[in-house]
Formats: C-alpha cells, sequence, structure tokens
C-alpha cells in the first residue's frame, strides 16, 4: 500500500510509522555518541548500561519476580529480529504455534521458517477473545502461544482478567506465552498496558518483545529488545549470535542515556498519541466511516459499510488511487478473513496537517 500511496501520490495512512521525528535531545546524543567514536561492535546481548536502565523501569512495575539486566534482556535490531530469533530458538520441527487472527504479518512466515506450524485462530466476531476456541486448540504439540498487545491493527489491550485466563490454560504445561508489546507505552484513555512479564504464574513462561523505534519515533534506527528469564534467554541469545550479533552502539548509548535522564518519558508517548487519536477520530466523527475502538497503538480501524460494498482490498486501492487516501485492509492480517468484514486501518501517527488533509478527503466520501 506504501508502494501504491506513492505511485499516485496519495497521503500514507497505510504503513506504520510516524511522519515526526524522536525528542531533539535523543537525536543530540546519538551524534554525540558518533562523534565520540561509540561506533564498533557491542556486547552480544547489548550494552549493560541500556539493559539496565530497562531493568530498572521493568522492575519497578512490582511483582513476585526481578529481571536480571545481565541475563534476561536481549538488545536486538529492531522487534522482527527479536520475534525471529525467538521462533528460531524455541520452535522445533513439527511444533504449534498458535496466533490470533487478525495478525502482524511477520508471525506465521517466521514459525514455518523455524519448521513450526501456525495454527491461526480468529477473534470473536466482537474481536474478544475465543477463550473456549483456544482451549480446544492446545496439545501435546503446542509449543507456544503468541499475543500482541497493544494490538496491531486493532489497537486493543490484553487485560489483567485475559492474562489469567491465558495463564490457567497454559499452567502445568511447557508452553511459551510469547506477547509482543511494541506498542506498550501507547495506550489510552486510563487504560493500562499490562505486560506478560508482570503475570508470575508465566515468569518461566513468558518471553516479552520491545521496541525503541515505537517508541521513540524511529523506527529506521531499528533498536529493540527481548526480555525473558535466563534459561530462555540463553536459548533465544545462541540464535541471535548468529544472525546479527549485535545491534546499533551509537543508538544504544544514546537511549540509554536518554532514558536516565528523562525518568518519565514513556508517558508523554501516550499522550501523544492519545492527541493523535481523537484528533483523528473527532475529523472522521462527521464522516460515514464507523470508527472502531482504539484503546492502544497508532491504528484507527474504520468500517466503511455506509459507503461501499467492496471489498476491503478494493476499497483500499479505489481510496488510494482515486481519492489520494491510503489505508490497509483488515483482511491481510488474517489467513481466512470474513468475506463480509468492511475495515480498514489508518495510521495516525501523522502531524496533524497530514492528518487534517486526509479528514477533508475521507469526510467527503
Amino acid at each position: 500500500m506504501s508502494a501504491l500511496a506513492a505511485k499516485h501520490n496519495a497521503i500514507n495512512l497505510s504503513q506504520g510509522f510516524p511522519e515526526f521525528n524522536p525528542p531533539d535531545d535523543l537525536i543530540r546524543k546519538v551524534n554525540e555518541s558518533l562523534l565520540s567514536g561509540r561506533n564498533q561492535y557491542s556486547p552480544m546481548a547489548g550494552q549493560l548500561s541500556l539493559r539496565e536502565v530497562i531493568a530498572e523501569r521493568q522492575n519497578a512495575w512490582g511483582r513476585s519476580f526481578e529481571i536480571n539486566p545481565d541475563t534476561d534482556i536481549t538488545i536486538v535490531p529492531g522487534a522482527t529480529a527479536g520475534l525471529f530469533a525467538t521462533f528460531q530458538a524455541l520452535v522445533q520441527q513439527g511444533d504449534e504455534v498458535i496466533i490470533f487472527d487478525p495478525s502482524y504479518d511477520s508471525y506465521a512466515p517466521a514459525i514455518v521458517l523455524a519448521g513450526g506450524i501456525p495454527i491461526r485462530i480468529s477473534l470473536n466476531q466482537d474481536f474478544s477473545m475465543p477463550w473456549e476456541l483456544l482451549k480446544s486448540k492446545i496439545s501435546n504439540r503446542t509449543a507456544m502461544v503468541v499475543v500482541n498487545t497493544p494490538h496491531n491493527p486493532l489497537g486493543l489491550v490484553f487485560s489483567l482478567s485475559d492474562w489469567l485466563i491465558l495463564a490457567s490454560l497454559v499452567q502445568n504445561t511447557e508452553i511459551i506465552v510469547l506477547s509482543d508489546e511494541v506498542y506498550e507505552h501507547m495506550v489510552f484513555d486510563q487504560k493500562e498496558h499490562v505486560s506478560v512479564l508482570q503475570i508470575p504464574e508465566l515468569q518461566n513462561q513468558a518471553v516479552a518483545i520491545s521496541s525503541f523505534g515505537k517508541t521513540f519515533h524511529a523506527t529506521g534506527w531499528k533498536l529493540g529488545y527481548v526480555t525473558a528469564k535466563a534459561e530462555l534467554s540463553a536459548e533465544i541469545r545462541k540464535v541471535y549470535q548468529f544472525l546479527a550479533f549485535a545491534a546499533n552502539t551509537p543508538m544504544q548509548f544514546a537511549a540509554a542515556e536518554f532514558l536516565l535522564q528523562n525518568p518519565s518519558y514513556e508517558n508523554s508517548v501516550s499522550e501523544i498519541m492519545q492527541t493523535k487519536r481523537n484528533y483523528f477520530a473527532e475529523g472522521l466523527s462527521q464522516s460515514r466511516f464507523q470508527l472502531l475502538p482504539c484503546e492502544g497503538a497508532y491504528f484507527q480501524i474504520v468500517d466503511y459499510s455506509n459507503i461501499s460494498d467492496l471489498a476491503d482490498t478494493d476499497f483500499a486501492n479505489l481510496l488510494t488511487s482515486e481519492h489520494k487516501v491510503a489505508g490497509i485492509p483488515v483482511s491481510a492480517f488474517y489467513q481466512n478473513p470474513n468475506p463480509d468484514q468492511r475495515l480498514l486501518r489508518f495510521c495516525f501517527a501523522k502531524n496533524n496537517d497530514t492528518l487534517q488533509k486526509s479528514l477533508d478527503i475521507l469526510c467527503r466520501l
């Protein structure tokens, strides 16, 4: 869709990336790192100073187990690399991995490349969790369950009660729970992000994937991290050392120093994105699009059934080529999409003038 947007000179609300820069102070710290000679390999697990900052923040959540920065955190060149290394390390030939559709598009291919078998379960029609169906799909072949919170594309947030139900379903098993939490600092309307790392019952089965690219509005930096107890981290690192070996050194030093000096920075991320969401949603309230709830991340799902009966891929193509606004058809996140579903995903992590230009077009449809 980004290529189609470029071809038709359309406003690109499809691919999920911010239109604005990271904080100026963070960019200055990157420049200082570059100029001071911090340009060689980092340790495979990442700069300890950054891992210590991450562990301090995670341990401030309060729970019955501690994250050890030396053994439990691995800095990786982007969350996608962390996901890939985790699947390669923990999924064996013939293992089944349960993912919930709509799901981020890198999960299933990475599982297959690891020799695993994706078991795709669609969320309920109201996008609630299909707990009974999940229970029926868990077997002695199940190696992993993948959760994404806040969710891409739906913008929904996994609650504590959701985590406790999932924990009860995998108790007394060795099933790994992989939680993709790259939008963890974008949660709205007094909702609270609950990490898999906050669930004591899952402490020895949990892997969390996080992204500085999302948190710093710098997706092109490709910097993320994987958190898991030492035994799991050791296996993930065995793969990671031959995948990339080390992440970007100057960015790691800059991130550590910036976070140390800005202990409340992450709160500002939610505030910025909620303001963007509200601006976009208020504008769309004057249109014929129907808005689905958006509790986190930076995507708004819209139902266009009052405008067109075209399939979502056809409507997305028409919207891009004829009306010059690009979105993502939600069917792209399914293996077996509902043919009657009429949903698009728009990314609202854009400057207000871009959002307003989009709204002016969308409200005329």
